[in-house]
């Protein structure tokens, strides 16, 4: 199946762009995803938007087609092909 991922801020410079297509397997979860992502673009991201495996770095927000993952079942949120994932990072200012 095919993800869109859309990202912001720091999380785009370390991508070096602000839109990724992912092929994941059906049934692929948010997981997975980030997982997927942290292989292809390095330590740089795993270290900016996780934890652990298991948890987001604070403050993170990851949402499926404008849903917050909280709101669904987390890092287990079931994706479907099309679906549209942002990964927007801790924002400050002043």
């Amino acid at each position: 199946m095919r993800i869109i991922v859309r990202a912001f801020a720091t999380i785009r410079e370390l991508l070096g762009t602000g839109y990724v297509e992912v092929l994941l397997e059906d049934g692929s979860d948010v997981r997975t995803l980030l997982k997927t992502l942290t292989k292809k673009f390095g330590e740089g991201l795993r270290n900016q938007i996780l934890v652990s495996e298991e948890k987001l770095a604070p403050y993170v927000k990851v949402l499926i087609n404008g849903r917050d993952i909280e709101y669904l079942s987390g890092m287990g949120t079931i994706l479907k092909d099309g679906d549209e994932v942002a990964i927007i990072p801790p924002v400050a200012g002043g």
